[in-house]
């Protein structure tokens, strides 16, 4: 009886372990397409808003020989205010990335709070493996 006992004790401790496991798993898949998707994002975002200021440029450059100073001077205005609403937009993007960047940092740390041995295994685990690896080169 005492031998069954501790063998459902065993299997409990296994069965938690795995439990432990795949919720660790699932919150650093969730961080990573979490990070991903941010990174996209703020790429598509970006190619978006260089287009349109190349656009710009393009038919600047194309119409310069037909203006006048003053229509210059106004295109040269334009061209400038368009170069800053790209810069404000290139910032506000680095901020929501930095944003996503802090909650996917801040998910992985509650993780750890919530499972610290379960962490330590994984993260010798991955040494293991890399120093495996690199024992191999």
């Amino acid at each position: 009886m005492a031998q069954d006992t501790s063998n459902n004790a065993a299997g409990d401790a296994r069965e938690a372990a795995e439990n432990m496991a795949q919720h660790a798993g699932d919150a650093a898949r969730h961080v990573g397409r979490a990070a991903k998707s941010a990174g996209q994002e703020v790429g598509s975002v970006a190619r978006d808003e260089f287009e349109k200021l190349r656009a710009d440029l393009d038919d600047l450059i194309s119409r310069i020989p037909n203006l006048s100073d003053v229509d210059l001077e106004e295109a040269k205005e334009k061209l400038m205010a368009k170069i800053a609403d790209t810069r404000a937009a290139a910032h506000d993007l680095a901020e929501d990335a930095q944003e996503q960047f802090d909650y996917a940092v801040e998910c992985s740390k509650e993780c750890i709070r919530e499972h610290p041995l379960q962490s330590v295994g994984y993260a010798a685990g991955i040494g293991l493996i890399i120093g495996l690896l690199l024992a191999r080169r």
